[in-house]
């Protein structure tokens, strides 16, 4: 194992910006900063055929995993879902994979289509994403606008009838410490492929720009809104294999750093990976699913990939309590080696920042922050919403969850937590402002967590514990594998409140 080079002072100064739970920092880069270029200085020449096998074929698919089971409270996922199938050739040491792409897309809009678009996140890169082909049936052309390929279809897409788009393409991963991009230490992809964007009756296909705070030097929130998918993804590794673990959103068929490892997702809004050769590896059975960390080599010998797993045992145990059962038969918990924090399906990813500073005490960081991106396999997970319309529908949630999480397990420490995670900011603004229209990074983090907390703790005294608690659950599960809304919310609360609650929505939410 490689130990990661000497974290500075740099660490010390951005901590701050760690308390504030998920942001992305990388889906797209700054309109205004230069970006490193890709190199393909040590790429092999372009491949022509990138598979033994077709797509389709029968020998290349993983055997199929259950659907997500039925819990109290919650139906079972809908379909039919759009299947992603993905077969990746990566050589980890020299930054690339070959990608061969199938979509099979349901077209469930209630109307015929005569465009639909692929957005593709790593266009946001330059050198990232090379196109090697692209091909539909039913036959269409295709444009590129932007980050977006525009399929336009010979003929329109009846209503239930299915589109196969087949496409090949390569990665150059940017050299960036990022939720996509490569470091001497990590490499990740999250956002990584071309993907059919949600759609809503009333807006149409849901696609945003990414939104970035030039004086803070980083992003606001997210911009990407997933609908529910299935993914069968292959993963093979050609350059010494035996030294690289992978994470990623499902558990892996496969021998052991074998380099090539099958993978079986079912409604889910995406798939991710996290690739490194220098990852120490813990795991707990918690139930019907396994808790496993990733962490670094000074995280090991600190014992910090062994300490988080009771701490995310307990959050899981809380939601679960508080909702209902967790849907996956694993959740990863993986160190990034970027100062952010970011959830995935099936995975969560902590800063190095938040593992570097854990003392082993409830009051740290990590004790913080880690129930807070493990409640995202709820809010935001099975419970969809616009992130970039209506973020604080998962993070103001995410950010009570911890609160939540004090409340049951550190009790003596509720008005600590409250103390340094909110009011010590002094926060002001609105819970609910979009992405673009948040003012900056601190006011985000102000409005859409922080007095999204606030917000939160107000509806909950005037309604009493037991009202709230329902109405939470009511939410959660009323909105279980669609995409709610403000409206949504709040209907789910007015069915479990005596109380008028427009007072306290017109207090926190813009008029």
């Amino acid at each position: 194992m490689r130990q990661g080079p000497a974290r500075t002072l740099l660490t010390f100064l951005m901590i701050a910006m760690l308390i504030a739970g998920c942001k992305p920092g990388n889906e797209a880069p700054a309109l205004t900063a230069t970006q490193p270029q890709a190199s393909a200085e040590t790429l092999p020449p372009p491949m022509v055929h990138l598979a033994t096998q077709s797509p389709t074929s029968p020998e290349s698919q993983p055997t199929p995993n259950p659907s997500p089971a039925p819990a109290a409270g919650i139906q079972p996922a809908p379909g039919p879902r759009t299947h992603y199938e993905l077969q990746v050739s990566m050589d980890y040491y020299s930054r690339y994979a070959n990608v061969v792409q199938k979509i099979s897309y349901t077209n469930t809009t209630g109307s015929e289509m005569s465009q639909i678009p692929l957005h593709v996140p790593p266009l946001y890169f330059p050198g990232a994403f090379n196109l090697g082909s692209l091909s539909t049936q039913p036959a269409s052309t295709y444009r590129q606008q932007e980050q977006t390929i525009w399929l336009d279809l010979a003929s329109p897409l009846s209503r239930d009838a299915l589109l196969e788009i087949d496409v090949v393409f390569r990665l150059v991963m940017p050299n960036q410490a990022a939720t996509f991009g490569a470091t001497d230490q990590q490499t990740n992809l999250v956002n990584w492929y071309p993907y059919i964007p949600a759609y809503l009756a009333e807006k149409g296909f849901i696609m945003h720009a990414p939104v970035y705070d030039n004086t803070k030097q980083v992003y606001v929130g997210e911009y990407i809104v997933n609908d529910l998918a299935d993914f069968d993804v292959s993963l093979s590794l050609s350059n010494r294999p035996e030294l690289i673990e992978v994470a990623a959103s499902a558990e892996a068929q496969g021998e052991p750093k074998s380099g090539k490892y099958r993978y079986h997702l079912e409604a889910a809004r995406g798939f991710a990976f996290s690739i490194s050769d220098s990852y120490f590896i813990h795991e707990v059975q918690e139930g019907a699913y396994t808790i496993r960390s990733y962490s670094f080599i000074n995280h090991e010998n600190a014992g910090t990939g062994e300490a988080i797993l009771p701490i995310a045992a307990q959050a899981m145990r809380l939601f679960e309590d508080l909702l209902y059962p967790y849907q996956r038969d694993l959740i990863s918990i993986v160190v990034a080696d970027y100062l952010h924090n970011m959830e995935m399906d099936g995975m969560v990813m902590l800063s190095y920042g938040v593992f570097d500073f854990f003392d082993q005490t409830p009051k740290n960081n990590l004790t913080i922050l880690t129930p807070h991106e493990l409640s995202h396999q709820w809010f935001y997970s099975v419970v969809g919403n616009d992130q970039a319309l209506e973020p604080w529908l998962d993070e103001s949630i995410a950010t009570y969850s911890e609160l939540l999480y004090y409340e049951r397990y550190h009790p003596d420490l509720v008005s600590w937590w409250w103390d340094q995670r909110v009011d010590v900011h002094n926060p002001s603004g609105y819970v609910n402002p979009s992405t673009e229209n948040s003012g900056g990074y601190d006011a985000y983090r102000n409005g859409v967590y922080l007095q999204g907390a606030r917000f939160l703790q107000e509806l909950r005294g005037a309604m009493g514990d037991a009202d709230f608690f329902a109405a939470l659950k009511d939410y959660a599960s009323a909105m279980a594998w669609k995409m709610g809304t403000r409206a949504d919310f709040e209907a789910s609360f007015a069915r479990h409140s005596s109380t008028d609650l427009a007072p306290i929505y017109a207090k926190y939410f813009i008029p």
